[in-house]
């Protein structure tokens, strides 16, 4: 029997109509009318040659060999059931009991034994641990000891599996959090990425899987240098192939793995592509991926990480607001993008949703907010700065020492185009104070000292100022990941017509 016979076989009323409208609504004809006949057939299933005329009218080699490509692709769908409802296979182990309990023995093996493969095969160690005791009792009871042996030793390994994936959990809640220490020695970061480097070569594809983005996520939360070397890049577009390709394995409900490792993705090409093609890279990425039914209940992460990637584009792009009626010269539409994500912000903001818990969360939304309105026009401006120092006061006794790079860099452009040069120097002051003892974003801190000096040398002409804004553009120079920073500084001494090499 081919496994998606055994997976329509398996799935109660509830989850076939849920994916068998799945597959309606995304157009996959093929796959609907294929499990649809497997449906229908129940435990009379057809033999494959059978099941390929059901569905396209022939059994020649040439429609076999299309037959098995819908196959392996219709399975492949599957992937819909294992991030939506990863247990959609659990309800099997009640029927199987009642079938023991209606004296239907034969009946339930049937349904153990293609749970047992299915479940062995999506990673549902939860399923996969019940009807392995179900086998192992079962050969208990019939005196067969070796084979309760082997399924016991079977169990052991599916607890291990569960234990290693748990570590990794526990490990990334207890080192990548906001309240975590931000500044490591390299001997303390290197241990964290052998941790998960122990399980890079797994063959459970779920452990594998989560060791590789862990390690990524280790990088990149960290800001360590190596997260945007090409190694890096390298790794996430293999973990995204594999991702996909074996979409039907779970993971624990509600964790969006495969928009993790799109954000990844999307930060890191932040540095490398041209506006166009990047706004063309984070639109597939993001509106490619069906938000997972989940995020109903809770704080849309995939939406914050969508606006916080167009944030950062056009803070990168377009932070010109030192130039004389820059807002008036702006583009029509780039003004109406702005605009649109400032209103989604504000949609978001205003929902009965910001708890106790979501105060980070709350922090960084506005300070991303703030990042468009920084880029609006005078009283847009002056808004993102009001918001952004009521943030800080606000929220002085919380953690969020990783968002004051981003937060202060936002502050301090709203400063410097309101031309207020004090606030400038006072903003500049408390961001090196808060900082001092964090890991720092290196887009961020150099674009920070790169408006201090400028600002500094326009409010007293000093020589010094343009010493050392000369000095920051040469670190930028020297990196070949800072292309754009580079031209947005060139650009800005050379409105400002300051004196630099």
């Amino acid at each position: 029997m081919l496994s998606i016979q055994k997976v329509i076989l398996l799935l109660d009323d509830f989850h076939f109509n849920e994916f068998k409208n799945h597959l309606k609504e995304s157009n996959a004809e093929l796959p609907y009318k294929l499990v649809t006949q497997i449906r229908k057939d129940e435990w009379a299933q057809l033999e494959s040659d059978d099941l390929c005329k059901a569905v396209y009218g022939t059994k020649d080699e040439k429609s076999k060999k299309k037959f098995f490509q819908l196959v392996h692709y219709t399975f492949r769908l599957t992937s819909y059931l294992s991030r939506n409802y990863p247990s959609y296979l659990t309800h099997n182990i009640s029927a199987i009991e009642k079938f023991i309990n209606k004296g239907e023995l034969q009946k339930a093996n049937d349904v153990a034994e293609i749970l047992l493969d299915i479940a062995d095969k999506i990673e549902d160690f939860t399923t996969l641990n019940a009807v392995l005791k179900y086998y192992a009792q079962q050969a208990q009871i019939t005196e067969n000891k070796n084979a309760s042996i082997k399924y016991h030793q079977r169990i052991n390994e599916v607890l291990k599996s569960e234990h290693i994936i748990n570590q990794m959990y526990l490990y990334m809640r207890e080192n990548l959090n906001f309240k975590g220490k931000s500044v490591l020695s390299d001997a303390e970061m290197q241990e964290h990425l052998k941790f998960y480097d122990l399980y890079r070569n797994s063959k459970t594809l779920s452990i594998q899987f989560m060791s590789r983005f862990a390690y990524c996520q280790t990088l990149n939360y960290l800001n360590d240098a190596r997260f945007y070397n090409d190694e890096i890049l390298d790794e996430l577009n293999r973990l995204t192939d594999d991702l996909e390709k074996n979409g039907f394995v779970v993971f624990s409900f509600s964790d969006d793995i495969q928009l993790n490792v799109d954000y990844l993705k999307l930060k890191h090409l932040i540095y490398k592509m041209n506006k166009d093609d990047l706004q063309k890279e984070a639109t597939n990425l993001i509106k490619k991926r069906e938000p997972l039914r989940f995020w109903k209940n809770y704080l849309n992460t995939p939406e914050i990480i969508y606006l916080s990637i167009q944030a950062s584009y056009y803070l990168t792009h377009y932070n010109q607001g030192y130039k004389k009626d820059y807002y008036e010269h702006l583009p029509k539409e780039i003004k109406q993008q702005i605009e649109f994500y400032k209103k989604k912000c504000e949609e978001i903001l205003e929902k009965p949703i910001w708890n106790e818990g979501l105060y980070v969360r709350y922090i960084n939304l506005n300070s991303i907010y703030c990042g468009f309105l920084v880029l609006g026009p005078r009283e847009d401006v002056k808004k993102s700065v009001e918001k952004l120092e009521l943030l800080l006061v606000n929220f002085q006794q919380i953690a969020f020492q990783r968002l004051y790079d981003a937060l202060f860099a936002i502050l301090i452009l709203g400063y410097f185009f309101l031309e207020d040069h004090e606030n400038v120097q006072e903003c500049y002051k408390r961001y090196e104070k808060l900082t001092a003892t964090t890991s720092k974003n290196t887009e961020n801190d150099l674009t920070i000292k790169s408006i201090y000096y400028a600002s500094q040398w326009l409010n007293n002409g000093r020589k010094q100022y343009v010493e050392k804004f000369q000095g920051v553009l040469d670190k930028v120079r020297e990196n070949d990941k800072l292309q754009h920073l580079q031209a947005s500084l060139e650009d800005m001494a050379s409105y400002l017509q300051l004196p630099i090499k």
